[in-house]
C-alpha cells in the first residue's frame, strides 16, 4: 500500500458528437478500463474523481471544459477516454435526410491532453492511452513528447484483434527515460494495476514535467 494518498482524476469511455437530434458519431470504446482503474486506485488507498463519457461529458469540448475545471485539484490525470477526433461542422436542429449524410463536413476536435498540458503544474503526472497497429514504441514516445506525458499505455489494434471491453490486449507500457514493458496478453484488471502503480512511482519521485499555470 502506498504511503501517500494521491488524488487521481480518471476519464474514460467514448465521447459522442451529435449530427442531428437522432444521430451522432462515436467509437467502440466501452469504458471498461476506466472501471478497473477507478477500483484499483481506490483499493490502493487513493481518492478518485471519475469522469465517464458520455454520461458526465458527451462531446470532446464538454470533456475538455470539465477536465480543465477538475485538473488543478488532482495529482494524476489518467486519460483513458476515446475522444472523437472530429465533429460535424454544423449540428442540425432537425433530422438530416439520409440523402444529405454523404455531404456532411467535419472539423477537428481539440487535442485534450495537449491543451491541458499548457496548464500542467509541477509534479502533476499525466497518463495517456493509445491504439496503434504498427511502430508502437516509436509512436508512443512521440505522443509522450507532444502531450507531455509521463506514462502511456499502448494497445495493439488490428482487424481481428479488438481491444475493447474485457478482452485481453497486446500492450506496451511506456514511462519516462524511454522505459517500456511489453505484454503479449494482458487483462484489463492487470493493466489497471500496472498503470496505477507506475503513476504512483512517478509521482513519488516528483518527476512530473508540469508547467506553472
Amino acid at each position: 500500500m502506498p504511503r501517500r494518498r494521491i488524488r487521481f482524476l480518471i476519464a474514460s469511455g467514448p465521447t459522442r458528437e451529435p449530427i442531428d437530434p437522432v444521430r451522432f458519431i462515436s467509437n467502440y470504446s466501452t469504458g471498461t478500463m476506466g472501471g478497473h482503474l477507478e477500483r484499483t486506485a481506490r483499493r490502493r488507498g487513493h481518492t478518485v474523481t471519475w469522469v465517464r463519457s458520455p454520461e458526465d461529458a458527451e462531446t470532446a469540448r464538454e470533456l475538455l471544459v470539465k477536465l480543465k475545471t477538475l485538473l488543478p485539484r488532482h495529482d494524476v490525470l489518467v486519460m483513458a477516454t476515446a475522444v472523437c477526433d472530429v465533429r460535424p461542422r454544423i449540428v442540425s436542429t432537425t433530422k438530416v435526410k439520409k440523402e444529405k449524410l454523404a455531404s456532411l463536413r467535419f472539423i477537428r476536435n481539440p487535442d485534450i491532453l495537449a491543451t491541458l498540458a499548457k496548464a500542467k503544474r509541477p509534479g502533476q503526472v499525466f497518463v495517456g492511452f493509445g491504439l496503434e497497429s504498427t511502430n508502437m514504441v516509436a509512436n508512443g514516445l512521440s505522443k509522450m513528447t507532444k502531450k507531455q506525458l509521463e506514462v502511456i499505455f499502448l494497445q495493439r489494434v488490428k482487424k481481428h484483434n479488438s481491444p475493447f471491453g474485457e478482452t485481453p490486449v497486446e500492450a506496451y507500457l511506456l514511462a519516462q527515460n524511454k522505459r517500456y514493458r511489453y505484454f503479449p496478453s494482458l487483462s484489463k484488471g492487470r493493466a489497471a494495476e500496472l498503470i496505477v502503480r507506475e503513476a504512483e512511482e512517478v509521482h513519488s519521485k516528483g518527476s512530473g514535467r508540469g508547467k506553472i499555470a
